[in-house]
């Protein structure tokens, strides 16, 4: 829903001036899930309403609630994902109840940001977006990774840096990132990823004024499952960039890695990673 109809501006709009947009993430509610006990018999008391009223009801689904907190509508996700469902649904309501718009009670902000972090950590954000011929879902993902200040060196060279020098970052350090390099899907656990072939080179290309800048070169191929049950299903991309960062002291200043011809499912995709700020 991020990256399909929740990306959409007539979508945002229409949520901001008629509504009062709530999501919940399901594992919160489960078991020993944060989710207050309030909140939990809230959910419950929803879930149960569109039963009882006939209305499509699950644990992966839109609902809509009345200004009294009563269930009017229940749609699954796999029709509220495509936009123009949702449009239709939020606009029966729109007008069935005579809402007339207004300004948001919460001002809107962004939904991924970066972690919050000690002083030196070197984070990177990972952006990804299908490209061509299918296998995922639409709309762009987003990853945020973040390496501690006692990690950096694992990026780095040892010794005196010379131009034309190779060196391989720490293979643990690069397969924290490569395990997020995957199209937008059903599954976002890293943890049940698994890395068949991961490599990646640097090439120092320049050394002026204590400034190093070095080309990265990489390649990966990991079994990753659209859904969570295992399916088989296995990214391979080639990635290039670059690094530059202070010969003296090791602080880097600029991360920057692209995937080159990656594919997933019968499909094409692209993923940038960036070092922030």
């Amino acid at each position: 829903m991020r990256t399909g109809p929740f990306s959409q501006t007539e979508v945002i709009n229409r949520l901001n001036a008629y509504f009062v947009p709530v999501y919940v993430v399901n594992e919160d509610y489960r078991d020993n899930g944060p989710a207050p006990k309030e909140e939990r018999a809230e959910m419950t008391r929803i879930y149960r309403e569109a039963l009882t009223s006939g209305f499509s009801a699950g644990t992966v689904h839109v609902y809509l609630l009345d200004p009294n907190g009563k269930t009017i509508a229940g749609m699954h996700v796999a029709e509220a994902a495509q936009t123009p469902k949702l449009l239709a649904l939020l606009d029966k309501w729109i007008k069935s109840l005579q809402v007339k718009p207004g300004k948001p009670l919460v001002a809107p902000v962004p939904q991924s940001v970066a972690p919050k972090t000690a002083p030196g950590t070197l984070t990177l954000h990972l952006t990804a977006r299908p490209l061509s011929g299918g296998g995922s879902w639409g709309g762009v993902s987003e990853n945020w990774i973040p390496y501690g200040p006692e990690e950096i060196q694992g990026w780095l060279p040892t010794g005196t840096v010379r131009l034309g020098q190779t060196w391989n970052p720490d293979p643990a350090l690069v397969a924290r990132t490569y395990l997020h390099i995957y199209p937008v899907t059903e599954n976002n656990d890293v943890q049940k990823n698994a890395l068949q072939e991961q490599a990646l080179t640097a090439t120092v290309l320049s050394v002026n004024n204590g400034l190093v800048r070095a080309r990265l070169d990489g390649r990966l191929r990991m079994t990753h499952s659209f859904y969570q049950k295992e399916d088989g299903k296995v990214v391979e991309a080639n990635l290039v960039g670059y690094i530059e960062f202070e010969a003296a002291g090791g602080h880097i200043r600029t991360l920057r890695l692209a995937t080159e011809n990656a594919a997933y499912g019968g499909g094409t995709f692209g993923v940038a990673i960036r070092s922030v700020p």
